[in-house]
């Protein structure tokens, strides 16, 4: 699945604008072009909150396994937006990534109402414990091995406030190494890891991605990706480091969590 976000602005106008946009890079990006028409499901004029996105989405999903569509939206937030892939064989992560790279090489904006991209490869209950059990699904093939590597963790919270994010990214990263047990081969690197180990939340729902080149391709921020871009280059950080979103850092050595003024922001 994807997660799109919308630019500030008038609600109703950017929400057409984000669809069409989204829809159509992915399916001209995935080789679905046009066999995905009228794929928007839910208004969004209500709105969501608290457990009714958990029901809401689960509702979506089991309708959409009667019906024959490659992509379907449903509307989380004023301006967030869950596509849905059906397609078993289109893996979210690499066609986001190939995406976003072809925007930057090409140097082609593309889009006027869509802010960001953030694939999703897996979803939870949004709890430590829920979240820490998924991770590990979905970082054992990667990271649990000798191959070398470096990582970050990205956590961002939407209408949240039950959540710990200094424990979230330290359960997070406690799987990444699997208990220590493979900290000679994964490392942290804040400023340019080779995986981005992302955790967003929305209200009662956690989705997660683990992301490539995700500082070279400007976060998936679409603005900055096709504007004047540069990856920092720094020395690799270890020890306590666990994890950098644009002011937030958390160095070795420090006793609690830097972060910015605002903790709950746009995906």
């Amino acid at each position: 699945a994807v997660v799109s976000t919308q630019s500030t602005g008038t609600a109703n106008f950017l929400k057409g604008g984000c669809k069409r946009e989204v829809q159509f890079l992915l399916e001209e990006y995935s080789g679905n072009r046009g066999g995905n028409r009228g794929g928007n499901r839910g208004s969004g004029e209500k709105g969501t909150t608290g457990d009714d996105v958990t029901e809401e989405l689960a509702a979506e999903i089991a309708a959409l396994k009667k019906e024959q569509r490659v992509f379907d939206r449903i509307e989380l937030s004023n301006n967030m937006m869950f596509v849905a892939i059906r397609d078993p064989a289109i893996v979210s992560t690499d066609l986001v990534h190939k995406l976003l790279t072809s925007l930057k090489e090409g140097k082609q904006r593309r889009t006027r109402f869509t802010q960001k991209l953030m694939p999703v490869s897996h979803t939870c209950y949004a709890s430590v414990e829920d979240i820490t059990k998924t991770a590990r699904s979905m970082l054992a093939e990667t990271f649990h091995n000798s191959t070398p590597k470096t990582f970050s963790i990205v956590y961002k919270a939407r209408n949240n406030n039950t959540l710990s994010r200094e424990e979230v990214i330290k359960s997070v990263a406690t799987v990444a190494t699997d208990d220590d047990k493979w900290k000679e081969s994964v490392k942290v690197h804040l400023d340019n890891p080779e995986w981005a180990v992302v955790v967003n939340v929305c209200q009662s729902i956690a989705f997660l991605g683990l992301l490539r080149d995700f500082n070279l391709l400007a976060k998936y921020n679409i603005d900055n990706l096709t504007a004047e871009w540069k990856v920092p280059e720094k020395e690799e950080k270890e020890g306590d480091g666990l994890a950098k979103e644009e002011e937030d850092v958390v160095k070795e050595g420090d006793e609690g969590v830097k972060m910015s003024g605002e903790e709950m922001g746009a995906v």
